[in-house]
């Protein structure tokens, strides 16, 4: 026997024939859409952000292809350790965790700085997922089980909302949501929840809402009112976008960017410097790949017929769904800025590998189905 088991290669092979190419093709368009976005927000003043985003994609890849090696069922064994991996990472913060613009989201690990906040959705998934195979059977039955399965992302949700991270305190709310609609929930307890959830929702502004994110809210609703401080971005993004047109300037023909007058233009307003420079028709392309990317998604866990599986898809599709819709939205000025990053297209480490990791794991699903 030589120092390579033939048989290991011939499993290996065939799991790279079962790997979805489609999948793989549409994550890369974005990704060259993201490159050549965030080197036109940045070039002007340094290459070092789109040097590192050349990085992050490569490891990123890297992390892709190992995890869709890796059993997704394993998951589901170990889904208590997961859990409290989640708890820890995220209580961590409050300890390690350094400090900016009056949140503690990051911690710094030297050669890179972290946000567990970003893990904690895709560990929600995998852990929950396993919760509601095991508790909760085939469906939900009325509020009560709402109310029990709802104290399983507790913890998670007040860790995240009291960084404070609004955004993604919201993401772990629409996970929740949608993975008990796919594991089954009756129509009448639905109606029951959006009644309570509704009537919940001036508590919430007024008491769990930090000064910052109400000033967010009142931005939306009338971002002209403060237009040179809590309202510039936003006003700052329209122009951008109303700039560009249908075609748009095109490649490095952008100013609201380079001319410094949209802030965290290749983070959270990235899409704003693409859509200056690709026009309408260049962002109706990034919607189409991204919708076309999440359906391939729900596609993999439709055809698996294991129910652990298809939650997971489901729950991996609802966050790159929230992110697209609420960041899109943020930069049009229909929703309130909550700082979530376009996944894939916005600069930064910890979303690059982040999404990477959660479709590595859909790959995974694709790979091992029964």
């Amino acid at each position: 026997m030589g120092l390579i088991d033939k048989r290991d290669v011939t499993i290996a092979l065939k799991k790279i024939k079962k790997m979805d190419h489609t999948l793989i093709l549409k994550i890369f368009l974005i990704i060259a859409l993201s490159l050549t976005a965030v080197y036109t927000a940045t070039a002007h003043r340094t290459l070092s952000f789109f040097k590192k985003e050349i990085i992050w994609t490569g490891l990123g890849v890297f992390v892709y292809f190992v995890v869709s090696f890796i059993d997704y069922r394993k998951y589901a064994k170990y889904y208590k350790f997961i859990y409290a991996v989640n708890i820890l990472m995220l209580a961590a913060v409050y300890i390690f965790g350094d400090e900016a613009k009056g949140a503690k989201r990051w911690i710094d690990l030297g050669i890179i700085s972290v946000q567990p906040s970003e893990f904690a959705k895709l560990f929600l998934v995998l852990s929950f997922a396993e919760i509601l195979i095991i508790d909760y059977g085939k469906n939900f039955r009325g509020l009560k089980d709402m109310f029990l399965s709802g104290l399983h992302i507790l913890p998670i949700f007040l860790l995240v909302l009291n960084q404070p991270d609004l955004g993604t305190s919201l993401v772990l709310i629409f996970i929740y949501l949608v993975m008990i609609f796919i594991h089954g929930i009756d129509w009448k307890t639905i109606f029951q929840v959006g009644i309570l959830g509704a009537a919940s929702i001036p508590l919430a502004y007024f008491f769990l809402l930090k000064d910052y994110q109400r000033t967010r809210i009142q931005t939306f609703l009338n971002p002209e009112a403060d237009l040179m401080n809590s309202g510039w971005n936003v006003v700052q993004s329209k122009i951008a976008i109303g700039s560009g047109g249908m075609f748009g300037k095109g490649f490095l023909q952008g100013t609201q960017s380079k001319l410094r007058f949209l802030p965290e233009s290749h983070t959270d307003f990235i899409g704003s410097v693409f859509l200056e420079e690709r026009g309408f028709a260049g962002g109706v392309l990034l919607l189409v790949l991204y919708l076309a990317l999440i359906m391939n998604i729900i596609k993999i866990g439709d055809s698996s017929e294991d129910r652990y599986g298809k939650l997971i898809c489901y729950g991996i599709a609802s966050i790159f769904f929230f992110h697209v819709v609420i960041n899109v939205g943020m930069i049009m000025g229909v929703m309130p800025v909550t700082g979530l990053p376009l996944l894939f297209m916005s600069y930064g480490g910890s979303s690059f590998v982040f999404g990477f990791l959660m479709l590595g794991i859909v790959h995974s699903v694709k790979i091992h189905k029964f």
